[in-house]
């Protein structure tokens, strides 16, 4: 006997029992076609059913109502059929439209691909700076104490917009990477520095410090040629951002002396493997500090005149630069490389003092060195080393060759030697109200400083120390000490105490120096 026909049969026998009919409640199971007294998982509910006739029938009037029902049944079980057909045909049709839609959807023109423009970024920084000269050395007129690199030191500066930086970058295509960089706070050649007395001079002017593209040969952006304006890959804290640096200025030897303000135009072939590409970001982008990517190999040509300068003569500088980041145990980075360039640059002269005589007259400015015009031997190399801070970090450069540099003695400018560099100690500090980093540096240079009127011979012994302080990516907070003892390579400048100034320029001066800046990041 069929399930149904039993389950049935029992309700109609159990009926029988009872001096009145009793009602039941019927399901069925939409896969089995089982019927069901209690409701469950895919059972849909038939009805109620109940005894028909008067109870003393006897077992024929069951065995009509137990057909009665299963003609009840048959029915619900054909509509159930119906239901099942036409859900499958609609599953059909729901198929052919979905199939249509994707189809069209990869003939159509891909319109969520990102335009050129969508993927340039607009960013920057800026410091404000303040720094304040004390102290008093054997004497010597600490006004005269000046630094090429940073035009808050001297008298009568409080407040200097060091640099206020706007950087457009960004990937064209694949094959294309462009990056273009201005500075609000720039001062112009001809324009007094802010240590004069000329109360009509005028600073921060918008001036271009990059503008060039990387243009790759391959997806992977392994291999590049760079051209146009960008930094000279030489040594290793030239390539680093200031926004990056700890300390408050470079190295006169490897700057100031040998590619200020670190850029020229030129044409560059770099080379870096695609996992060295990544240790790179990941120097920049954990707060190590790291100077970016130049390549692990980098081969180039550039005027060798500086930053927004015309070349003065028909003769390129060429340059080169080898640097690896080796990851060391301990969780350690240890970056090592050398770099080099070569060329003829042509200094610019001026009149300048050079009696030696002791007066307490305002001086006036007398000879003009003789330059031969043609350009004078302009070599360079170096090495560098970084051990980046993890917890502790150690940076050293140390930089020899020949620069154009004025012989006091014969008035004239000869190549000479030069030498200098750096060592720097810093540690890090986490989670404890922001990012902590003390920091100690000494540096030294002996040499021309090509870049400045007559080129004059620079004799820099520098310490300083300062901790720096970053409570949120978006700023943070420099404050350091530097005794300085350092040449003054302005071309009119005299140097003693007031009562016994000397009459000859280039006179070196000593001071301490305290520095104080607030940097914002966006």
């Amino acid at each position: 006997m069929k399930p149904v026909k039993v389950a049935l049969a029992i309700a109609a026998l159990f009926g029988l029992g009872y001096g009145q009919a009793q009602a039941i409640e019927l399901y069925v199971d939409t896969k089995t076609k089982q019927l069901y007294a209690e409701p469950g998982r895919g059972r849909v509910k038939l009805g109620t059913f109940e005894q028909v006739g008067e109870p003393e029938k006897s077992a024929k009037g069951s065995k009509r109502s137990v057909q009665e029902i299963e003609k009840s049944l048959e029915q619900q079980k054909a509509e159930l059929t119906a239901m099942e057909t036409r859900l499958d045909k609609k599953k059909e049709t729901m198929k052919a439209v979905e199939k249509k839609i994707d189809t069209a959807a990869a003939m159509a023109p891909a319109s969520t691909e990102k335009k050129w423009y969508d993927k340039i970024s607009i960013r920057g920084y800026g410091q404000l700076r303040y720094s304040q000269l004390f102290g008093n050395h054997d004497q010597i007129d600490r006004t005269q104490l000046m630094t090429p690199t940073d035009r808050s030191i001297g008298q009568n500066v409080d407040l200097l917009l060091r640099r206020a930086r706007l950087v457009v970058s960004g990937d064209v295509s694949d094959y294309l990477y462009i990056y273009v960089q201005g500075d609000i706070s720039a001062n112009i050649a001809g324009n007094p520095s802010p240590n004069t007395s000329d109360s009509t001079s005028q600073g921060n002017f918008f001036q271009m410090r990059d503008y060039y593209g990387d243009i790759f040969f391959d997806k992977a952006h392994e291999y590049r040629i760079r051209a146009g304006q960008s930094k000279v890959p030489f040594m290793w804290e030239n390539l680093q951002s200031s926004q990056n640096r700890v300390s408050f200025e470079r190295a006169d030897a490897i700057n100031s002396t040998a590619v200020r303000d670190e850029r020229d135009l030129g044409i560059w072939a770099m080379w870096t493997p695609e996992n060295i590409q990544q240790r790179f970001k990941y120097l920049q982008k954990s707060g190590l500090k790291g100077s970016g990517d130049y390549g692990v190999v980098a081969l180039g040509v550039f005027n060798g005149q500086g930053a927004n300068r015309f070349e003065y003569n028909d003769a390129f500088h060429l340059g080169a630069r080898v640097t690896y980041p080796f990851e060391l145990p301990m969780d350690q980075i240890l970056e090592v490389g050398v770099s080099g360039f070569g060329g003829r640059y042509n200094p610019s002269t001026t009149a300048y003092t050079n009696q030696g005589k002791v007066i307490a007259a305002p001086i006036q400015v007398g000879n003009t060195p003789y330059n031969t015009g043609r350009g004078y031997d302009d070599n360079r190399y170096g090495f560098h080393a970084i051990l980046y801070p993890k917890p502790f970090g150690l940076q050293t450069e140390w930089n020899w060759g020949r620069v154009p540099t004025l012989d006091l003695g014969n008035n004239t400018l000869e190549s000479k030697g030069t030498n200098g560099g750096y060592v720097m100690a810093m540690y890090k500090l986490d989670h404890f109200y922001g990012t902590w980093i003390p920091y100690a540096k000494w540096e030294m240079n002996r040499g021309g400083s090509k870049f400045d009127y007559n080129s004059p011979y620079m004799n820099v012994d520098q310490v300083e120390m300062g901790l720096e302080w970053q409570p949120r990516p978006e700023f943070e907070l420099t404050a350091a000490y530097a005794y300085m003892a350092r040449t003054n390579l302005s071309a009119g400048s005299v140097s003693g105490p007031p009562t016994a100034r000397t009459s000859s320029s280039y006179q070196k001066a000593y001071g301490d120096v305290l520095r104080l800046q607030v940097q914002y990041n966006y």
